[in-house]
């Protein structure tokens, strides 16, 4: 009886570690490769009817790589037209060696991701890399829902009350009431048709800014911490020399100044002492 029992033990044991060993056998998930690192997460927006989406890409560049990266994006969005439509673009030259620049665009809802994804990639490719995204939402169809009831309960009111104005032998007071009443339903009616157009337009068209910023590109996030104290430490002391050249370049001329003047002074006076 101990034996066959002992049998049992060791077979249901040898099962699951059989059923174990699928498991054990699964491949660990890749590393990111550096591209993938600087495009960023990749995020699917589903859209949903009635909200409207705004976009907003952060990309930080070489110098000499924002211009061409803004143009790219620029013409891009030129071969969509009319689904896409450029309505802003500026581009600055900082005094301190950075360039800084924008664009904005106005997108058919159904192509905006695929465009921003198509930005990040270009500007991966451009050796550049996304430092931030924001996707922010308007619920447009609740205030298209809410002017078309607000307009449908002024306008019922207001047959209501144009009917009791036609009736004779109304009073002058009464009527002045239900006038007075008409011409604030009418301009609920405006109000309304308004704030529909504006919410209708949301949803019409997306909007969407590139921002750029030039910058150096880490490609090392994935670095462990000690390469990136190395690192950290390595950058600290490139700052630290840049400043000491500037202070120097900077102090250069007054210190050649003074010399010189000290030296003038003391030639002065010894010329002077010989004279005497």
């Amino acid at each position: 009886m101990r034996k066959s029992v002992v049998v049992m033990v060791l077979a249901a044991l040898t099962a699951c570690s059989k059923a174990e060993q699928p498991g054990e056998q699964q491949d660990t998930p890749a590393a990111p490769t550096a591209a993938q690192e600087m495009a960023g997460p990749n995020v699917s927006v589903t859209a949903v009817p009635g909200v409207a989406l705004t976009y907003s890409y952060y990309f930080r560049l070489p110098v000499a790589a924002v211009a061409k990266t803004q143009e790219q994006h620029a013409s891009e969005c030129e071969k969509l037209a009319p689904r896409c439509r450029i309505t802003g673009m500026e581009y600055h030259a900082g005094r301190n060696r950075t360039i800084s620049a924008t664009l904005n665009v106005k997108l058919a809802p159904e192509i905006a991701r695929q465009f921003g994804k198509q930005s990040i990639a270009a500007t991966v490719a451009n050796g550049g890399m996304l430092t931030d995204s924001e996707i922010d939402s308007t619920d447009a169809g609740s205030v298209v829902a809410a002017a078309d009831r607000a307009a449908e309960s002024a306008s019922d009111e207001e047959t209501k009350i144009t009917a009791q104005l036609t009736q004779p032998g109304l009073p002058s007071a009464e009527r002045t009431t239900l006038q007075q009443r008409l011409m604030q339903l009418r301009d609920t009616r405006r109000a309304a048709a308004s704030s529909r157009a504006d919410a209708a337009l949301l949803l019409g068209s997306t909007p969407m800014t590139l921002h750029y910023a030039s910058g150096v590109i880490d490609l090392g996030y994935s670095d462990g911490p000690i390469l990136g104290a190395i690192k950290d430490g390595w950058a600290n002391i490139v700052s630290g020399s840049a400043v000491i050249v500037m202070l120097a370049i900077t102090l250069l001329p007054w210190l050649a100044a003074a010399i010189i003047l000290i030296f003038g002074i003391r030639f002065v006076r010894r010329w002077l002492g010989a004279q005497d």
